[in-house]
């Protein structure tokens, strides 16, 4: 498993922009093949931290690398103003739940 990091940072006063943005891709990803879940944090003014789980790097590149997914995150490329990805695997995943006896 691994997980992709965004970090970015949104162009002034689009922030409510991006969060709408993002919502829309982050669905209509959920439906590729691999991709496990995904979450939106901010990281302070005009700074967000996205995050997106798959079952492997292969499913992730396939999403990545194809045409659907230029145009589904194109909106998301206009509102900002940096961007950093960083991928990594993920050694162990382990729910709040699953530490409880």
């Amino acid at each position: 498993m691994i997980r992709v990091t965004l970090t970015m940072r949104v162009r002034p006063d689009r922030e409510q922009d991006f969060i709408d943005a993002w919502e829309k891709v982050a669905l209509a990803a959920s439906l590729a093949t691999g991709n496990l879940r995904q979450s939106l944090l901010r990281d302070g003014p005009r700074a967000f931290v996205i995050t997106s789980d798959w079952t492997d790097r292969e499913h992730f590149q396939a999403f990545e690398r194809s045409p659907e997914q230029d145009a589904l995150t194109a909106p998301l490329r206009d509102l900002r103003e940096s961007v950093r990805m960083d991928v990594a695997e993920i050694l162990v995943h382990r729910e709040g739940t699953e530490w409880r006896s």
